[in-house]
């Protein structure tokens, strides 16, 4: 599942202008490999323009080598909001910004020939007809107890940047009232 344990930095408005330029998350963020239960995961976030993919891969070892299955989201139309301030964070803080995105799709792919059997004989999603290597759209449905976000609506984000590390949350309806900064929860400009 995507549930995972976070821990939350208190945040509060800074400054109530706004900017458009995404210059300062443009390119690709990565996770380190780390556990998740039984599985192991590296999330991935690229920032291209007003474009986002965010990509969350789960693998069988420690490596972070061999796929088991991925959960894709693509998002448009990405703004940047007020800036932020992260009082909690490091000695001196840290800044970053809200922001606003579209959600465009919600994807599951299944990478295993064990994970494919155990989708399909669990109706994963509600869903019986998956293909291996093939992403099907899971937007608006319930997945082994987790709810994904339907297509066409706003994601709102909350992101701090501390040099080459970026700490992120999305949430829909409202802006997050904090970060994740635990170790796994750092992305790191590749």
């Amino acid at each position: 599942t995507l549930l995972s344990f976070t821990i939350y930095s208190c945040a509060k408005k800074s400054d109530s202008s706004s900017s458009s330029s995404t210059t300062e998350l443009e390119g690709t963020w990565q996770t380190p490999c780390h556990v998740v239960g039984s599985r192991y995961r590296i999330k991935t976030l690229a920032v291209s323009g007003t474009n986002v993919t965010d990509k969350w891969k789960y693998h069988s070892d420690s490596s972070c080598a061999n796929d088991i299955y991925s959960f894709d989201s693509t998002y448009s139309s990405l703004s940047i909001g007020d800036a932020q301030t992260f009082d909690s964070y490091g000695s001196s803080g840290g800044s970053g910004h809200k922001l606003t995105m579209t959600i465009d799709t919600n994807t599951y792919t299944s990478l295993s020939a064990s994970d494919l059997t155990w989708v399909n004989d669990n109706s994963f999603c509600g869903e019986n007809d998956w293909v291996l290597n093939t992403p099907q759209s899971i937007a608006g449905k319930t997945c082994d107890g987790d709810d994904f976000w339907n297509t066409n609506i706003t994601i709102y984000g909350l992101y701090l940047l501390d040099g080459s590390k970026l700490f992120q949350k999305f949430s829909s309806g409202e802006y997050p009232s904090g970060v994740d900064t635990g170790d796994n929860d750092t992305y790191t400009k590749q």
